[in-house]
Parts: structure tokens; C-alpha cells; sequence
């Protein structure tokens, strides 16, 4: 097992770009991100032989924490040996997503995960509308939120998510997704 850095050439490149662009949209969001756990970083490719190829490499530097069907496509989550520094905090889990049927306007490093935890006996709406009227990123036109729950098999806890992004993709098609556990939580029960 070897470290990201040195072994994956081109993601590592795109790292730091990524970073600022998640810090950019961060901002925009009005949220601190080192206030919120970054549960892992997300790729997205828009071909099966891309897919293995970074797996490949990923697993220089990692093992599989899970790989599930997640909407009808595999989804590897590699915990990576060494955690790599992203936005003031160290991450272990990169999440690679083989492709479905969606082409994506450019492949390589495309959203993070943080948490932000469920209240005591807080539902999933009540969660839902909780962060909404504490950011109201839906007052802002320049920002583009999806609300929506993955179902996956053995999975026992709520996974809801609110996906952050720009209207405009054209120079920032990074996204911000927030969720009430960390994968690591939705794993282990």
C-alpha cells in the first residue's frame, strides 16, 4: 500500500484545483467546512474501462470498504491506507462510482460528503428543513439543492442527502452533499 499523492498521478494533479473549487462553493453555501466532518471525496467517470482503471489504482493505496448497488450501479468506497488533507481535515474514504448512463461534463474529482448529524428523535423532513432555514441555500438563485434518500440493501439508517451545486457548471461542477450519518456509520450497522 503506497500514498495517494505519489501513486495517483492525475487525481492528485486535480486535487488541489478541486479543493478550491469546493471552497468556492463552500463559501457561496455559507458554510465553514471545517465546522462539519468531510466524510469522503467522490469521483465520477463516464466509462466502465475508466472505472477500472481508477479502481485499479485506488486499490494501490487502499482496500474496498463496500461495494454496492446504489440506483442500479456499483459503488466502491476505498479506504485509503494513508488519509489524504483536504480543506483542513484528513480524508480516508474516496467514493468511485462505476458509470449508469449519464455522461458527466468532466470526470475526475466531482463532490465531498459531510455530516451533519440527525437531532435526538429528529425525523428526515424535520432534518431536511432544519438545515434548509438554518442556510437557506434555496434563497440563492446561483445555487441548484437536491434533496433525495438512496436505498441500499442492509442498509438499517436514514441516508438523506442534500446535494449543493451551481446553477452554472461551466467553471465549478463541484457539489457539496450533506448527510445526517457518515458512511463509515451507515457500514458498521
Amino acid at each position: 500500500m503506497t500514498n495517494l499523492q505519489e501513486n495517483l498521478t492525475a487525481l492528485s494533479a486535480d486535487l488541489a484545483t478541486f479543493e478550491r473549487k469546493i471552497q468556492h462553493l463552500a463559501k457561496e453555501m455559507t458554510i465553514d467546512l471545517s465546522d462539519y466532518e468531510i466524510d469522503h471525496l467522490a469521483l465520477r467517470v463516464n466509462s466502465e474501462q475508466n472505472a477500472k482503471n481508477w479502481l485499479i489504482l485506488l486499490l494501490k493505496c487502499g482496500k474496498i470498504l463496500s461495494d454496492n448497488i446504489v440506483n442500479g450501479r456499483k459503488i466502491y468506497l476505498v479506504k485509503l491506507e494513508k488519509p489524504i488533507k483536504f480543506a483542513h481535515q484528513f480524508v480516508d474514504v474516496i467514493e468511485l462510482p462505476f458509470p449508469k448512463n449519464k455522461q458527466y461534463p468532466v470526470e475526475g474529482w466531482e463532490h465531498i460528503e459531510v455530516v451533519m448529524p440527525f437531532l435526538p428523535n429528529e425525523s428526515i423532513n424535520e432534518w431536511v428543513q432544519r438545515i434548509n432555514m438554518r442556510f437557506l441555500w434555496s434563497e440563492l438563485t446561483q445555487l441548484i439543492i437536491k434533496v433525495s434518500e438512496t436505498k441500499v440493501d442492509g442498509e438499517r439508517l436514514p441516508n438523506p442527502s442534500i446535494a449543493v451545486s451551481f446553477v452554472d457548471k461551466t467553471s465549478n461542477h463541484t457539489c457539496i452533499k450533506v448527510h445526517p450519518y457518515s458512511i463509515k456509520k451507515i457500514l458498521e450497522v
